[in-house]
This record gives structure tokens, sequence and C-alpha cells, in this order.
């Protein structure tokens, strides 16, 4: 099984939360956050929107209070936790400035909103992967983005990858920004059949499937990752930035 180095990431997502800090985890997926909070003590939440999300988040965090909800309408009280997180979320709603406003809502005074995005393609090894599986479905690969800045056409509102926008995305939402940290995060996968298995088990990969069929991307996957070989496996590494904010006006 892949080990996505929970340590850097998830260490800097939960700085200061020690036992007993009550934690919201915003779009929880299986709970692999959630797992590693409860099990230095705190007391743990999680909402998502899929049901069979939730059901892997119990049993990777036994006891952890899990709810069906959207990140943009959080069923909770005003100043309910004193950690609120959004790991690799933001990027998925329609509205980021409202899930933003939501969780500084929902977080205590002292407390901290931490949400986190992928960096650039140019900062990311994984980029590899959709470069990879692009031409099986025929569609062009991304172009490199070697400054972040303009969306990729060139015209419109900068990416999340960008520092600035994510910054201003959470201003407009009333938090106060602290820092968008940077954590460079690897990736193991200890041999070629998990590589793949993971990469079909994600939303491109399956498209991918569909189109080309599973042989081919496994065929296109170990070609173009044939520099990231380590040992009998893979070891890619991908960088994040971590905002953390804290709740608006305090």
């Amino acid at each position: 099984m892949s080990t996505a180095a929970a340590s850097p990431l998830f260490d800097r997502v939960l700085a200061g939360a020690g036992p007993g800090s009550r934690l919201l985890d915003v779009g929880c997926g299986a709970g692999r956050l959630l797992a590693d909070a409860a099990a230095a003590g705190l007391a743990v939440t999680g909402v998502d929107t899929e049901p069979r999300a939730l059901a892997a988040a119990e049993r990777a965090a036994p006891g952890a209070d899990l709810r069906v909800a959207d990140a943009h309408e959080l069923p909770f009280a005003d100043d309910a936790f004193d950690l609120v997180t959004l790991v690799q979320v933001l990027e998925h709603l329609p509205n980021p400035v409202l899930a933003l406003r939501g969780a500084g809502r929902v977080c205590a005074p002292s407390g901290a909103v931490r949400a986190t995005v992928w960096g650039t393609p140019d900062e990311c090894d994984a980029a590899v992967i959709g470069a990879a599986l692009a031409p099986l479905t025929g569609a062009a690969p991304a172009p490199p983005q070697n400054n972040p800045g303009p969306d990729r056409s060139g015209v419109g509102a900068p990416p999340l990858t960008d520092p600035r926008r994510l910054t201003r995305l959470a201003e407009l939402a009333g938090l106060v920004v602290r820092e968008v940290a940077v954590v460079r995060v690897p990736v193991v996968h200890p041999d070629p059949d998990d590589l793949v298995a993971g990469v079909l088990a994600s939303g491109p990969g399956r498209h991918a499937a569909r189109h080309a069929g599973p042989a081919a991307v496994r065929a296109a996957l170990l070609a173009a990752l044939s520099p990231f070989v380590h040992g009998d496996g893979y070891r890619l590494t991908d960088t994040v930035r971590v905002l953390d904010a804290a709740p608006p006006g305090r």
C-alpha cells in the first residue's frame, strides 16, 4: 500500500492542537487525518458529502463524530471547534470563499483554520501521472506552469496554487491570514501494482481506463514514471501549500 508520508503534511496541519482539542475536518474522505488526530488525543469530527468515504473514515477513526454534510453549509454552532481543516478540498468546491467563511464561523476565537492546496505542476512529481493519462482520453497535457499567475489560458483568475490567490480568498472570507507554508510531501509506492491500483482508484484513472483499458493505463504509467523508480517501487514528491488563518475579526 502506498504511503503518502502523512507526517510532514499532517504534522503541519495539526500543529499546536493538543490532547482534548476539538477538530473538524471538512471533506474528511477516508479519515486519514482524523485517525492521526485521534491518536494524538484530539476530539475528532469529520464531514463529507460521500457516505462511502465516511464508512471508510469510521473504520480509520472509530468513535469519530462523522456526518454527511456540504462544506458550504456546516451543521455546527458558532465557535464549536478549536481547529478546522480543509485538506485538498478547496479546489473541488464551487465557492471556496463560502466554505472558508463557514470554517471561520465554527472555529473558536483562539483557534485556527487550515486549508491545503497542491503546488504548481512544476512543483509536483504527480503531475507526470496526469500527463501520462491525458493521451489515453484524447486530452492534451497541461503545459508547464513555471510562474504561477494568470490561468493557463492567460486570462482570468490565478489558480489556487498561487499563494496570492489563496491568501485573497481567505481574506474575502473574513479570515486573518497568518502564513501560507510550503510542505514537501513524499509519496512511496512499494511496487508497480500499488502505483497502478492507486491511480485506477482515482477519478482520472477510472476515466482513462474506461477509454483505453486498465492495461493501457498501466503501460503508460510505468513508462512515464521510470525516472521515479526507487528500489522495487516508486517515490514521488509533491509540494503542498498550507494556509494558516485565524477566525474572522479576532
